[in-house]
Formats: C-alpha cells, structure tokens, sequence
C-alpha cells in the first residue's frame, strides 16, 4: 500500500512519477519539467491577476493571458514532437 510522503513533492518529483496504466502513451513518461513549470506559474499568475477585485491592470492581465497562451502551446508543442496526436 502506498503510503503518503513526509514533506510536500516537488513539481519535478510529481512529473517523474511513474505511470500505472498501460495505456498511458509514451509521449506522457518524459514529460519536460521546465514546460511544466513555466506552465504552472502562468496558470497561478492569470487566476491571481482575474481573481483580485483591486487590480485594474488590465496590460498584466493582458501579458499573463498571452503567457498562459504561448506555455500551453509550448507544451502542446513538445507532446506532438513526442508522438501524441
């Protein structure tokens, strides 16, 4: 039985797990972490910036969705030269 870890995974410790399903498609195993990371801190930057009723800056929020934008294509972009799609 698996038990839960002592101290908080990293990113790079989650994104290394091994898969169980065997159906999970090569491309998924190697997965980049630094894609993954950029893509994450995008993602916590937009929500921050739409979520806080006192910002009004709508140039960040603009830049933080354009961030968001090119990290997801980035990523979509390393799992098709990985051979899924």
């Amino acid at each position: 039985m698996d038990t839960m870890p002592s101290h908080p995974l990293t990113p790079s410790e989650l994104i290394d797990q091994p898969l169980p399903s065997p159906h999970v498609p090569a491309a998924c195993l190697g997965f980049d972490a630094e894609l993954a990371r950029r893509l994450a801190l995008a993602k916590a930057r937009l929500d921050r910036l739409e979520h806080d009723p006192d910002s009004r800056d709508l140039s960040a929020l603009g830049a933080a969705r354009i961030e968001f934008a090119q990290a997801s294509r980035a990523v979509a972009d390393e799992l098709l030269a990985r051979g899924l799609g």
